[in-house]
């Protein structure tokens, strides 16, 4: 089962490779999907292939959900009702054989009521023995994901481990999604520290996401449709005319709607934070323009405040994109204030496409686990002589 499996990914790596020929030179990657709690693996959207996790752990049990979605792989879950230091997914790294050590790691979790008791538990989400998230599922009715951007250099196994934090809410786990992150995409970030995605949003439109052949989301990126504020109302906007060369690859979708202020106020968004206590942060902001302007020397200056605080000013332009990166910004919660105010020499109101936050995250360890350890005890020798053979096939092929 494992061998098919494998020559499953290879079809869909040469299919990918191909459309990496075909769209960029610099796209050079595959990317790893598993729909845990699948007893199939199969071809999803945009020809994704979803694997089933039973290679990777050795707890946990298959759940179907009662309360269906769209998307198919959160209609099964697998269950961790026996809390022990064992509830886990190992991942040799070497099973990621890219140039990049960069990852960008989505774990995705739908209750669905599999248990019918309407009680979404909350419990914690760890990366390699330090904590990643806490993992709320109360919080909204559809899927919640916890997304992180990862150094696999760091380790020669990788583990995701669901822990326990409240009697009677028993963790659980819809998907683990794993991607390369390509040089070109985020330079800010230190590739040596660990970053968590608070908030990706397509302003003024709806949701685009998954990477695949039909698409034009690359990093299988997910950006969700952000509210727009009552003083604001969505446009179309032109997408940049030479989109190879935006900061970030944005995908054409998003830039081709945005949201503006109809009144002379500032637009104003807000993103939680976990905790409250100060924290380095990095913001992307996307800014395209209307097809036309009212009058011809009309300008669109926008000055973008942070929690109050001024941070830079961005002129909008005819047909291009304007990415503005700020990192390092320090920020405290429970709330960051993002205001976008017309500049005082702006004769335009403030209008805005896209925005993307990370933090810094210090995965810090988790006293009394050792999840690694204990998980990388239970890989055994035959997965991953599998997973050699894999990596090697793939690198003769590149």
């Amino acid at each position: 089962m494992l061998m098919g499996k494998i020559l499953w990914i290879l079809l869909v790596f040469m299919v990918l490779q191909l459309q990496a020929a075909a769209s960029q030179d610099s796209l050079d990657y595959v990317g790893w999907w598993i729909d845990c709690g699948s007893e199939v693996t199969r071809v999803g959207p945009n020809m994704t292939m979803w694997d089933t996790d039973e290679d990777f752990t050795r707890s946990g049990i298959n759940k179907l959900v009662l309360d269906l979605q769209p998307l198919d792989e959160m209609n099964t879950l697998r269950v961790f009702p026996d809390q022990t230091d064992q509830n886990c997914y190992t991942f040799p790294t070497a099973m990621f054989p890219h140039k990049t050590l960069r990852y960008v790691i989505r774990a995705g979790f739908y209750y669905g009521n599999y248990d019918g008791l309407s009680n979404p538990p909350t419990f914690e989400l760890h990366l390699n023995g330090g904590k990643w998230a806490t993992v709320n599922t109360a919080l909204r009715n559809g899927p919640v994901y916890h997304e992180i951007v990862y150094s696999l250099q760091k380790s020669a196994i990788l583990t995701v481990c669901l822990v326990q934090t409240r009697d009677g809410e028993v963790p659980f786990i819809s998907t683990l999604e794993f991607m390369p992150l390509p040089d070109v995409l985020y330079p800010h970030l230190d590739p040596d520290i660990s970053f968590t995605l608070l908030w990706r949003a397509n302003l003024g439109g709806g949701e685009v996401r998954y990477a695949g052949l039909i698409t034009d989301e690359f990093y299988n990126r997910i950006w969700t449709r952000g509210v727009t504020p009552s003083n604001c109302i969505q446009v179309t906007t032109l997408p940049d005319s030479n989109i190879l060369g935006v900061e970030n690859d944005p995908p054409v979708p998003v830039l081709r709607e945005s949201i503006v202020s109809n009144t002379s106020d500032p637009i104003t968004l807000t993103v939680d934070l976990p905790t409250a206590t100060p924290q380095s942060a990095h913001f992307a902001f996307y800014f395209t323009e209307l097809a036309s302007r009212p009058l011809l020397n009309d300008t669109r200056i926008i000055d973008i405040n942070i929690d109050g605080q001024m941070m830079q000013a961005v002129e909008a332009e005819m047909n291009k994109c304007k990415v503005v990166t700020l990192y390092p910004a320090i920020v405290s919660g429970p709330t960051i204030n993002i205001t976008l105010a017309a500049n005082e020499s702006s004769t335009l109101p403030p209008m805005i496409t896209a925005v993307e936050v990370f933090t810094k995250n210090d995965l810090a360890p988790v006293e009394g686990k050792d999840n690694s350890t204990n998980e990388q005890k239970h890989l055994s020798l035959s997965h991953f002589l599998s997973i050699s053979v894999f990596c090697l096939v793939v690198s003769f092929m590149a």
